[in-house]
């Protein structure tokens, strides 16, 4: 009876739209909660739609493993780390040959600064998985933040074999090269980058200080002013003008900015978080503003903040962003020490 049961609930489809291992159900209820479990939306939504497969006695041991990598993804995604590494726990003991959960704990253990247990994760995962570029680029980055750079330049090397395309695993490289005092490989790198996709704002700040390293100041603020035209949360390329002595209005644009983004986070996100640069959180459910790069260590905030998950907690008051909010509320956290 039970089998019967877990086949009617959970059941494939034709054109079943399951993500990474989960099928839809024949009834509509339960193909709503698989597809929200499924939604690569962090939201309480997805963590308790996962929540019911994993009770349900009727879902099987696979169907239970991907319900556990999914919860664990949105819990990360929350920043709730110390639960999402639980569940990808879960989904290993349940599917030991599971790469993306390795790599999904791997994420969760760097950002509780767990950087050799995290290399373990995606050393297993490229085993399980040895073409996957982008296990190579996670690893490659858990190296560079180890500060071993000679491995991370060569996971991003295998990450650019695998995917000639990448802008971002050639980014990555540069700075690994930027670190070694490699400059010139670094700017080759990160022009290259740029030739893959010239909107790439982070690649030009990068090469504005691999060029103001060199001792290339006019290169360096042509990197550092393009790169603040494309994203005006680059704090990092408006310090470099400043610190190049570079006329214009690019500096003073950011400095503003960080102004605006700080009045929309004292009114709207104090209440729960510390958004200072010193103090604890009146919420514990909520980081601290200045450690959001601990989840998002590679400037990658604005997609989170667009919608609206930049908060794990239930308390959160609901807001409007528009993409200038973002833009604003991006500079003030960038221009936070970090710790």
């Amino acid at each position: 009876m039970q089998s019967a049961k877990c086949a009617a609930k959970y059941a494939p489809r034709a054109a079943a739209i399951g993500f990474l291992g989960l099928v839809l159900a024949a009834a509509p209820v339960w193909a709503g909660v698989v597809e929200d479990c499924n939604s690569k939306r962090a939201s309480p939504l997805r963590i308790q739609a996962c929540s019911e497969i994993i009770k349900d006695a009727a879902a099987t041991a696979d169907q239970k493993a991907v319900a556990f990598r999914n919860r664990g993804e949105a819990r990360a995604d929350a920043g709730a780390a110390a639960d999402s590494i639980a569940d990808f726990d879960e989904a290993i003991k349940l599917n030991a040959k599971d790469a993306a959960a390795f790599v999904g704990r791997g994420h969760a253990k760097l950002t509780r600064k767990d950087t050799d247990s995290a290399l373990e994760d995606f050393s297993a995962a490229i085993k399980l998985a040895p073409d996957k570029s982008a296990y190579y680029l996670d690893r490659g980055y858990a190296y560079f933040v180890k500060g071993q750079f000679d491995p991370a330049i060569a996971d991003f090397t295998d990450a650019i074999r695998l995917n000639p395309k990448s802008a971002s695993s050639l980014n990555h490289r540069g700075l690994a090269f930027r670190k070694k005092g490699e400059a010139d490989k670094s700017i080759a790198d990160f022009t290259a980058a740029i030739a893959l996709n010239p909107a790439y704002g982070l690649a030009y700040n990068n090469r504005g200080y691999a060029y103001e390293t060199a001792g290339r100041k006019p290169e360096a603020i042509a990197d550092f002013t393009k790169a603040l035209s494309l994203d005006g949360s680059l704090i990092g390329a408006a310090d470099g003008l400043k610190r190049l002595g570079a006329k214009g209005t690019e500096a003073n644009q950011s400095a503003a900015l960080i102004s605006a983004g700080k009045a929309i986070v004292e009114t709207n996100c104090s209440r729960c978080h510390a958004v200072g640069t010193t103090g604890e959180s009146p919420n514990p459910k909520s980081p601290p503003f200045r450690t959001i790069h601990q989840r998002h260590p590679q400037l990658s905030l604005r997609e989170p903040l667009s919608r609206g998950i930049a908060a794990p907690h239930d308390e959160m008051p609901k807001f409007p962003l528009t993409n200038e909010d973002v833009d604003k509320i991006i500079a003030y956290i960038n221009s936070l020490p970090q710790s």
